[in-house]
């Protein structure tokens, strides 16, 4: 037993570690599995058609990226006028008091920009305001920029509304 001892003194006193208390190393990472899903405008027989799709997130910036992204994955007879085009960022501005609608008195500009040599159809620029209008109420405008080889080119101001005529039969667009 005693040279059980000595043999246990002479290890921990040749490692050199002094033992210490517990550390709390705070609270474990976790990993969310859950998906957020966001509903965008894909084209069903060149119509505007609603599709929930997965997204990273409900900010716009996500949204936008899985409309463009599910796009390409053309199921369920579904397809884009976005081929070619390619999704860069968002941002959105106060637009001021200008409407008379006494329960939404302020809204807000959505500034897309878009790159890639792709054509901006009417039809894409639909996919794009739709999608946008349809995530936030308060969005009065869309402005679409194109970046191109010579430089940005805006693509104008929208509202869903100007689109209501490419909706699927029996679909209603957002205002």
């Amino acid at each position: 037993m005693r040279r059980l001892w000595l043999l246990l003194l002479v290890l921990t006193a040749a490692c050199g570690v002094r033992p210490t208390g517990v550390l709390d190393g705070g609270p474990p990472p976790v990993i969310s599995p859950k998906s957020t899903s966001a509903t965008v405008y894909l084209l069903l027989g060149g119509r505007l058609e609603p599709r929930r799709v997965a997204a990273a997130s409900h900010a716009m910036d996500h949204v936008m990226a899985a409309l463009f992204e599910a796009g390409g994955r053309n199921t369920e007879g579904l397809s884009t006028a976005l081929a070619g085009l390619r999704w860069e960022s968002s941002q959105m501005t106060r637009f001021g008091v200008v409407r008379n609608d006494p329960e939404n008195a302020d809204g807000f500009r959505l500034s897309l920009f878009i790159s890639g040599g792709g054509q901006v159809t009417r039809t894409a620029m639909a996919q794009m305001t739709c999608t946008a209008m349809r995530q936030r109420q308060d969005i009065w405008a869309v402005k679409i920029t194109h970046t191109e080889v010579g430089g940005p080119v805006s693509l104008g101001e929208h509202t869903c509304r100007e689109f209501w005529d490419l909706a699927a039969e029996g679909r209603q667009l957002p205002r």
